[in-house]
């Protein structure tokens, strides 16, 4: 792994022009993300670090795990009772250097006594070191989750991981008492056939604490790359809007998964698989919405623990302009629909904003535009999915 050596205030900017670079910190739809180690030798064709010279390339660390830490904890966007995703830009398990900095992060994390739950995200092995690692900082107080990215999608498309490690983390995290939550994402439709999603899903259902199932995003940039293996993209309207794009025989199968696994949950938005996870209340707005009601298969005692913050008094306007403003939105027109816990802006408004403001109030918030973050949309923000037929289904 190619080490950086800056001051926590140097721009990303100086670093190679031939590669983006995201925010150290940003917020995502659903959690803070921390991306002090950027690029992936990995390329997934799906990848949205491949339109941006992400893949097949050296990880780089940004900033030793010290100043990592001292990062998040003085970013505006930080809260301690928010969710961080680590490495969203990389796959951490991907090279030795980058778990070793992991396992060094984490017990910054623990040094400093940050509440926050923290989240994992990997689609290679854990080896058993790493796994012995995440072990120590939990027992340490430290929550950590493994997000195992698992479609069952062949090497074509997700070009240089071995599928059966993947399935081997998922009885090895699960015997050190890790967390775990199956990422039933992207989905394309050769992956979408019965027997590959069978599989899929008694995996899932036998280790992991709770499925997170997506489609496919698709942004402008990678369209003509994802329809060599989905035809369809390139002659249906509106793919590159919709929070994914899901093939007919994987929509229908996501919504009976109580058909083979009744007891298993299975959630169509990250907020509320995170909030199952961590046995805590929606923080998005989500509870009581149309996904809630008709898509996720939830358990009952857990819509009772989202029901109970609807209780909760409403901000005052006073308060939701002291907070706008914090945000950049000083000037912006808005309404508080209270029988519906709503506050809607008249405003284009980027959804990392949008989801910051959820957890900020206690609100849905509903906005007249998306801004300019189009890859980050999502059903946290308001996106709709979009269900193409498949030929032969």
């Amino acid at each position: 792994m190619t080490t950086i050596a800056r001051s926590p205030a140097e721009p990303v900017g100086l670093l190679d022009p031939r590669r983006e670079w995201t925010p150290v910190i940003d917020q995502h739809a659903s959690w803070l993300a921390v991306n002090s180690i950027q690029g992936c030798p990995k390329s997934c064709d799906y990848c949205f670090l491949k339109q941006r010279g992400q893949t097949r390339v050296r990880p780089v660390q940004l900033h030793t795990p010290a100043e990592t830490v001292r990062l998040l904890m003085d970013s505006d966007l930080y809260g301690a009772d928010r969710t961080v995703a680590l490495f969203t830009w990389t796959d951490v398990m991907a090279v030795r250097a980058s778990r070793d900095y992991l396992a060094e992060l984490l017990a910054e994390f623990v040094a400093a006594g940050l509440p926050n739950a923290v989240v994992l995200i990997t689609k290679c092995r854990v080896p058993a070191g790493t796994i012995e690692a995440i072990r120590a900082v939990r027992a340490a107080g430290l929550r950590v989750i493994v997000y195992l990215s698992y479609s069952g999608m062949d090497a074509d498309i997700e070009v240089g991981v071995r599928h059966e490690e993947i399935r081997e983390n998922f009885p090895a995290l699960h015997a050190a008492g890790i967390p775990v939550v199956h990422y039933w994402r992207p989905a394309f439709p050769a992956s979408a056939t019965i027997e590959v999603m069978t599989r899929v899903l008694d995996t899932a259902a036998r280790y992991a604490v709770c499925t997170m199932a997506a489609g496919l995003k698709v942004e402008p940039e990678a369209l003509d790359r994802l329809a060599v293996h989905w035809p369809e993209l390139a002659t249906t309207p509106g793919v590159t809007d919709a929070e994914c794009v899901y093939p007919e025989p994987y929509w229908e199968f996501i919504h009976r998964t109580t058909d083979r696994h009744p007891g298993h949950p299975v959630f169509h938005t990250n907020a509320c698989a995170l909030a199952y996870t961590l046995g805590e209340a929606d923080r998005f707005g989500i509870y009581g919405g149309q996904v809630c009601t008709q898509r996720n298969h939830c358990p009952k005692r857990q819509r009772m623990v989202c029901a109970a913050p609807a209780d909760i008094a409403l901000p005052s306007p006073d308060v939701i302009s002291v907070v706008l403003e914090r945000r950049g939105l000083a000037d912006v027109s808005f309404e508080l629909v209270s029988d519906r816990r709503e506050l809607r802006i008249e405003a284009a408004v980027p959804n990392r904003v949008v989801s910051a403001l959820t957890q900020d109030l206690g609100v849905r918030v509903v906005v007249s535009g998306q801004g300019s973050d189009a890859y980050w949309s999502s059903g946290t923000a308001g996106a709709q999915p979009l269900v193409i037929k498949v030929a032969g289904s």
